[in-house]
């Protein structure tokens, strides 16, 4: 068989084949497929013209298949099931439904309730395949703009307009100290008060957002803080573990470090909290980023509860009052 005759072997064409072989009958056939009979004969005669084969015993009684017609059905029913599925696959994935989604993951993030959102959502939508990759922010936007990924998960940076963000999640900022350190098991520790001991702070390269944040902290305090050693997250909790000194981080990061680190709430003039957007083209080309975008807001205040609340609990045991999420 020619390509030319693989064109001429159209769907039409395998579904009055198989209602023919179903029915084994063509008046019934033909009505099934809502056509009259001559036309349907005429149809039937023209696609064993194209296989070069007769498929039908035809006799005034009876119509039943030649043994070209019993492998030739096996087959028709075979592409006409995954035809089927084809189509459906494509209408799910063009709807965002169905495909893959590559999202890009902060490091913090993956320690915070996110993962349960993501666990929802990936329940919720079992056709879509994701794809998680850790990266620091600060390479998120052009990965988005490079295709490399489809959305992002991401502490806030100054982005151009073609991406949109929107924020999904914040939580506090608290010390984090070696459980033998003299503050260890204080209710709360004002800003102020960390200036005066030695501090890890962050890289200006690889997380500008923590940088910033804390200039911002101690900046309404007026002093400066005494940052012996930068680092970044996770690495950065070694070094307060070394004993190198204190640092301040997202609650977040103590639900993955226990042990040997206390992490104690903060009382900051600034009332500086850490964010997490979803990041996006604002013209998307992946159909499920959008659905993957709504779930997501979606999650916001109940995420922002949880971490109000676990926050204040994990770090000096004591239930707080429900707080009120932020709009």
């Amino acid at each position: 068989m020619t390509n030319i005759d693989i064109m001429n072997l159209d769907g039409r064409l395998l579904a009055v084949f198989c209602a023919a072989a179903e029915e084994l009958h063509f008046g019934r056939a033909a009505a099934r497929l809502f056509m009259s009979q001559p036309p349907f004969s005429q149809q039937v005669k023209r696609l064993e013209d194209l296989v070069g084969a007769k498929l039908f015993i035809r006799t005034t009684r009876t119509v039943r298949l030649t043994p070209a017609g019993q492998v030739m059905y096996q087959h028709a029913r075979q592409i006409s099931g995954e035809t089927e599925l084809m189509l459906r696959a494509v209408r799910q994935a063009a709807r965002g439904e169905a495909g893959s989604l590559v999202i890009g993951l902060t490091p913090t993030a993956a320690c915070s309730p996110l993962a349960e959102a993501l666990y929802h959502y990936r329940t919720a939508h079992p056709e879509i395949e994701l794809d998680l990759r850790e990266m620091n922010s600060n390479a998120m936007e052009a990965s988005i703009r490079m295709h490399a990924i489809d959305v992002a998960l991401m502490r806030p940076t100054r982005m151009d307009a073609d991406i949109r963000a929107i924020e999904i999640f914040q939580e506090p900022m608290v010390l984090a100290v070696r459980r033998d350190h003299a503050w260890a098991g204080r209710p709360r520790v004002p800003v102020e008060d960390i200036a005066d001991i030695p501090l890890v702070g962050y890289l200006q390269s690889t997380s500008p957002y923590f940088r910033d944040m804390l200039q911002s902290m101690f900046g309404h305090t007026g002093k400066r803080p005494r940052v012996v050693q930068e680092s970044a997250l996770p690495t950065l909790l070694t070094l307060v573990e070394a004993g190198i000194g204190a640092a301040i981080v997202p609650w977040t990061i103590s639900r993955a470090r226990g042990g040997s680190l206390q992490f104690l709430p903060l009382r900051d003039r600034s009332n500086s909290v850490a964010r997490i957007v979803v990041a996006c083209l604002r013209a998307p080309t992946n159909p499920a980023v959008e659905g993957f975008a709504a779930a997501m807001r979606q999650a916001h205040t109940r995420l922002a509860d949880q971490a109000q609340g676990e926050g204040e609990v994990s770090a000096s045991g004591r239930r707080p009052r429900k707080a009120r999420a932020e709009k």
